[in-house]
């Protein structure tokens, strides 16, 4: 994306522009998230919910709006928010079949 000129707003701090490298990604269920600064990233970590907008449940797949109240789990470095305790146990029981979304297929080459 630097290469190609493109700019994002910081989550945090929608003032300011991200910086679009390693160091100010975060992962939060299938979305990226890129912020300004380190505060910006430790802001965004103490309660992610308020930044995310909507996520997708990686076991029912429903987008949703998480809130400080949602389940939660981490896996491989990557915070996942879901819609219940039984998608979050079910996920807990095999990571590996949910942490990557399935993209379907078309049918068409």
């Amino acid at each position: 994306m630097n290469e190609l000129g493109i700019s994002v707003a910081c989550v945090v701090d929608p003032a300011q522009n991200a910086v679009l490298d390693e160091a100010h990604r975060v992962f939060v269920n299938y979305e990226t998230y890129y912020l300004s600064s380190v505060a910006a990233r430790q802001t965004f970590r103490q309660s992610p919910w308020q930044y995310t907008g909507l996520v997708t449940d990686p076991v029912s797949r429903d987008r949703f709006q998480p809130d400080g109240e949602s389940p939660t789990a981490a896996y491989e470095g990557r915070l996942f928010y879901f819609v219940s305790d039984a998608h979050r146990e079910t996920f807990r029981q095999d990571p590996e079949e949910y942490a990557v979304p399935v993209v379907p297929y078309s049918g068409r080459m």
